[in-house]
């Protein structure tokens, strides 16, 4: 062998040593054949969210639930000796936005899962592609049926659906106080018509009688012609399809005009803000829901875990937290258990068989059980009722099927 080839091949060698040696961190994963998103170090898991347009009220604070529970994994010394990398992308709300978000964080970042994603047509819009990149969606901030519905494998969701909050709310309203006559006011979008789907369901399975079908835009802030038609149609029962500040004002206008019929909204103005607004006018208003916020502003917090968590909470972000705070840490501990539970040789294969094994999940918020399985892809197994009682959320009922 020629002296040129044998210094050739000693230059290969040493350069294919080096190589080796080099790879460290995030560069681990193509020397151990790790999958997409993780490393011998790091797990990275995305989210897209509004970090600052108008529902920022909402993405911020679940962002900070999401990455307080990841920062006690890493403090704790990791999943299996990995940390969480948690990759999160501003959509404003936006579905252009939320597709780049999407393409950055699976292109680019290479993310093992997207966890949190907020928004229904935006997650929708991502769907096909984060499936075909084998990137699970795991427990978005949306409650539309489409994120469980159909089957799949990648799909899992935290809530209960928009319908079938629609459809638990009503049952219980009309089996406790014997209504007949009822009515809807809901948004004119795909969340709306959900909304209303879930209660024209129950309509037909309770045999009731429909006074009023209303919808509105978002932009809307007028009501009194809406809650007028409401009062001379002759119904009782009221659900709601709304966002936060048409729920105050749809409630205060019904007031205003003399009608006391109950009023009951699904999930979305389940919030520590709502029973403060309107200068006390929200008391007596309903809202249906599949978890559950302490009263953090009181002070009272008798849990001593909850009230070390609200110490810490509010230590590192500098604010209250708020209803998607807490949603935010529990889909995180969620997903934490399902890691943990899949084992050291992390696959996205063994990591989905380890959510739907969870089959008992106490909320530490106190919420309703959790449990999920191979044919059950919705966390949320039953619905609270609450209500506005002196300016407080009261719980009035636990554990409501749908």
């Amino acid at each position: 062998m020629g002296r040129e080839m044998r210094l050739a091949i000693v230059l290969s060698v040493l350069a294919f040593a080096l190589g080796l040696g080099s790879c460290s961190g995030d560069d681990q994963s193509g020397a151990l054949n790790l999958p997409r998103g993780v490393t011998a170090n790091t797990i990275k898991i995305g989210s897209h969210t509004d970090l600052s347009g108008h529902l920022a009220i909402w993405g911020v604070p679940m962002t900070h639930g999401i990455r307080m529970r990841f920062d006690e994994v890493a403090a704790a010394g990791g999943i299996h000796g990995r940390t969480i990398d948690f990759l999160v992308e501003d959509s404003q709300y936006q579905v252009p936005l939320a597709v780049k978000a999407t393409n950055k964080l699976i292109n680019v970042g290479e993310i093992f899962a997207m966890l949190g994603a907020m928004g229904t047509p935006q997650n929708n819009a991502v769907f096909e592609r984060m499936f075909a990149a084998n990137v699970p969606s795991i427990f978005p901030l949306t409650a539309a049926l489409s994120m469980y519905e159909p089957l799949h494998p990648l799909k899992f969701s935290y809530f209960v659906s928009y319908r079938n909050q629609a459809r638990g709310g009503i049952n219980y309203m009309v089996e406790k106080y014997g209504y007949k006559n009822v009515c809807l006011q809901t948004m004119a979008t795909d969340y709306g018509a959900e909304i209303e789907l879930g209660f024209e369901q129950a309509v037909e399975e309770l045999d009731l009688t429909v006074s009023y079908v209303g919808r509105h835009k978002g932009s809307e802030t007028d009501f009194t012609g809406t809650v007028t038609s409401i009062k001379n149609s002759g119904c009782e029962f009221l659900f709601l399809g709304p966002f936060i500040k048409d729920s105050i004002l749809l409630y205060t206008a019904a007031r205003d005009v003399g009608w006391q019929g109950a009023i009951v909204a699904n999930m979305v103005p389940y919030l520590p803000e709502i029973p403060s607004a309107a200068d006390g006018g929200m008391n007596g208003f309903y809202a249906v829901a599949p978890f559950f916020v302490p009263d953090f502003l009181s002070g009272n917090i008798e849990n001593p875990w909850i009230a070390e968590w609200y110490a810490a909470y509010t230590s590192a972000y500098g604010e209250e937290p708020a209803a998607q705070s807490v949603i935010g840490y529990v889909i995180a501990d969620l997903l934490v258990r399902a890691l943990t539970a899949a084992g050291p040789d992390l696959t996205v294969e063994k990591m989905l068989a380890a959510l739907e094994a969870i089959d008992h999940y106490d909320d530490p918020f106190g919420g309703p059980s959790m449990s999920l399985s191979a044919t059950k892809h919705v966390a949320s197994n039953y619905l609270n009722l609450y209500q506005v009682v002196d300016g407080k959320w009261v719980t009035v009922a636990e554990a409501i099927s749908y």
